[in-house]
């Protein structure tokens, strides 16, 4: 075979990039090597129940089908209930966290009891170089995660600190998932001694430093050699903290030293405290930033410029137009957000745009000299010429040139008629940066005493930071009287780190349909209707509310700390909030971080709140949303409205096959087919009281504009129908 020629510049070839590699689960490997150990040692582990159970999970490990998976984690179970594996692997494949949780903890529970008590203190050290301990441990930094998420921070970081006591080579890399706890919960000092115990030169150890110096010093000569150092560990990191990147929803399952992958896992434990820290982000953005060139400064009306425009420039009978405005959006320059400013001259006379001009800084009379000059000598349309008027707005700039312009034959006038350029400014920002964002006193009824005072509650809320004390998958129920609409379900955001702020929904099983659904980004964010707050730099607000704030002198948190709030239909379609909205929004924002304080998340007591809002007091009652049994056993049928969802299009095509009819549909789930059935006949082969459930569900969709939908579950015997809206 030929072998390849270097390139004429003496360069190698470049390799094609190789695929990622489906790597095998580790803990199969791990099999391999506890046959080897047994064969070695004549051991005989194999031919206890235990032993049975754990070569099980070595073969479910194996097996790439989920459902196989449950099987043999399930069958393991029925030969030895203390198989600690067992319980991980349905853990990991459970529906909610909170099932999750429970089956953590019973893996946890088992491995306590295959191990010998002795094992705990004897083999303290070098707890991970002995097999038998590993299903164990596994169990217990998975039910560390689950804790975590569940709103219990201090018995996780208690349950990881206990493992890198038993095992502190920390073969798991569990000081990576304790570092990002205690950044999370500001325990400085606690993360300064994990640091100095495990010295390393990691992207994750070295981000971490730069952030805990800056957190503690400021912007020091050395936190910022630290944070060159961290740069040079992993470049991709920045981009993710800065938001520049938004990181995917899952971690990925494998990393190299320095490439991409190393970052994403990074930011799935640490953005959250990057974010919490007060100018980090920023502090991260100046270091990463390129250094603009300097703007050529402009040269304003310098007198040879102006007998250079007498002699060589006609003066011909002409009305222009000249201002100058900011764009009403921000828009992404060199990788920083900005409002540039836009300087406009046109010709009234003849209806032309003649020239404008940017700057990131309002324009001085000398750059508004300099734009009116380059469209004398260089229009865009037309020929060079001066004109004989121009038209301006009331501004000491304008009027500082009046005698400039009066040396040059052009008369200045002061006029609040600029109808044409107007327009002119309008299409072209529309065009650059879009059309501007309602703002919240654009809507009917809203006041700047009552987005002043929602202001301050949001300030409030973001200070008393609540996300730090409530887990995942948690809501509070909100009654007010006040409102004929209700109850609402205020979940806290702030977790993760990528988006802080409160929603309050207004369907609980929607809600859990978020929490709970495999399906993409964009069809969960279908599902919820929703009122929420998000905090963010000033960017992230409308341009409309940054300059009322401003003028107004609204409450603000910190700078990267603007509160947006919005309500969200069913569907992505996204408006200001309503008058009403806004004051429920300001109510729970001052209520919820105090009920969190004061009950636990598991708490079913209802506490009945009276908080201060722009109009006086507002009752309020919350409570959290504590699952009964029976609510737990109605949620098992939630997985098949999914379906429904996911199957829409194609459920509702053919439906309108036959539409003339209004037929049942059947989904098969195994199958994946759907089916269409008339009415009668689909009701004749069911039981006499199915059938009497069916014409009423059926007759009241038909009154409804709905369609009857049953999903058929053959595995889990499972028959059961939804009215859904026919679009």
């Amino acid at each position: 075979m030929a072998r390849k020629k270097r390139k004429p510049d003496g360069k190698k070839p470049k390799r094609r990039p190789q695929r990622p590699v489906d790597l095998p689960d580790r803990r199969a490997m791990e099999g391999m090597m506890q046959q080897l150990v047994a064969g070695l040692q004549d051991q005989a582990n194999q031919d206890t129940p235990l032993g049975k159970a754990q070569a099980l999970m070595y073969r479910a490990f194996e097996e790439r089908d989920e459902k196989k998976q449950i099987q043999l984690a399930k069958a393991a179970l029925v030969i030895c209930p203390d198989c600690a594996d067992a319980h991980v692997l349905l853990a990991e494949q459970a529906k909610t966290r909170k099932e999750a949780l429970r089956l953590y903890e019973q893996g946890v529970a088992a491995g306590e009891r295959a191990l010998v008590a002795e094992t705990f203190e004897r083999d303290a050290g070098h707890f991970w170089g002995i097999l038998e301990t590993r299903p164990y441990m596994r169990a217990r930094l998975g039910f560390a995660h689950a804790l975590w998420t569940a709103g219990r921070r201090d018995e996780a970081v208690q349950h990881l600190q206990d493992m890198l006591r038993l095992n502190p080579a920390d073969n798991q890399g569990v000081r990576y998932t304790l570092a990002g706890f205690l950044l999370f919960l500001d325990r400085d000092e606690d993360l300064t001694r994990l640091l100095q115990q495990y010295d390393e030169n990691s992207a994750a150890w070295a981000y971490t430093k730069a952030l805990l110096a800056f957190r503690q010093h400021g912007d020091t000569p050395e936190a910022r050699q630290l944070l060159t150092q961290a740069k040079k560990t992993n470049k991709h990191v920045p981009a993710y903290l800065c938001g520049d990147k938004y990181p995917p929803s899952g971690r990925p399952g494998y990393y190299s030293p320095g490439d991409e992958n190393e970052a994403l896992n990074y930011i799935g434990s640490f953005l959250a405290a990057w974010k919490s820290t007060s100018g980090a982000v920023a502090w991260l953005r100046a270091s990463v930033g390129k250094k603009k060139a300097a703007a050529p400064q402009p040269k304003g009306p310098l007198g040879f410029i102006k007998k250079w425009l007498n002699k060589n420039l006609p003066q011909e009978f002409d009305v222009w137009q000249a201002d100058f405005r900011q764009m009403p959006n921000w828009i992404r320059i060199a990788g920083e957000m900005v409002r540039p400013w836009t300087v406009l001259v046109t010709s009234r006379s003849n209806d032309l745009v003649l020239g404008h001009q940017m700057s990131e800084e309002a324009p001085s009379p000398s750059l508004l000299w300099d734009a009116l000059v380059q469209a004398m000598q260089h229009p865009a349309a037309g020929t060079p010429h001066r004109p004989t008027e121009l038209q301006v707005r009331t501004d000491e700039r304008w009027e500082s040139l009046r005698p400039h312009l009066d040396e040059i034959g052009v008369g200045l006038v002061v006029t609040d008629d600029l109808e044409p350029i107007d327009v002119v400014f309008n299409e072209m920002c529309a065009h650059v940066c879009g059309k501007p964002k309602p703002g919240l006193l654009d809507m009917p009824g809203v006041t700047p005493a009552q987005v002043g005072t929602f202001y301050q509650a949001a300030a409030f809320f973001f200070r008393q930071a609540p996300w730090k004390k409530v887990g995942y998958e948690a809501a509070i129920k909100v009654e007010c009287d006040k409102f004929q609409s209700g109850p609402w379900y205020a979940v806290v955001m702030g977790q993760s780190g990528l988006t802080t702020g409160l929603a309050l929904y207004e369907d609980l099983k929607a809600l859990r349909r978020i929490w709970t659904t495999d399906g993409t980004d964009e069809e969960t964010a279908r599902q919820g209707v929703a009122t929420s707050v998000t905090f963010g730099e000033e960017w992230t607000i409308p341009v409309a509310d940054l300059e009322a704030a401003k003028n107004h002198g609204w409450q603000v948190a910190r700078s990267d700390a603007y509160p947006e709030i919005f309500h969200k239909e069913r569907g992505l379609s996204l408006r200001p909030p309503l008058a009403w909205e806004l004051e429920l929004m300001e109510g729970c924002l001052r209520a919820v971080p105090d009920f969190i304080e004061r009950h636990k998340q598991e708490d079913p007591a209802r506490e009945q709140m009276t908080v201060p809002v722009a109009s006086g007091p507002l009752k309020l009652v919350l409570s959290w949303v504590v699952e009964t049994p029976q609510e737990e056993s109605n949620q098992g049928d939630d997985y098949l409205l999914d379906a429904v969802h996911k199957q829409w299009d194609n459920i509702l095509a053919a439906y309108r096959q036959f539409g003339e009819q209004k037929p049942i549909v059947l989904f098969d789930l195994q199958e994946q087919r759907i089916y269409v059935y008339p009415y009668e006949d689909f009701k004749s082969e069911m039981a006499p009281k199915s059938q009497e459930s069916l014409t009423q569900q059926y007759e009241k969709a038909l009154r409804e504009n709905k369609i009857v939908v049953f999903v058929r579950d053959n595995e889990r015997k499972r028959l059961v129908s939804f009215s859904m809206d026919y679009a």
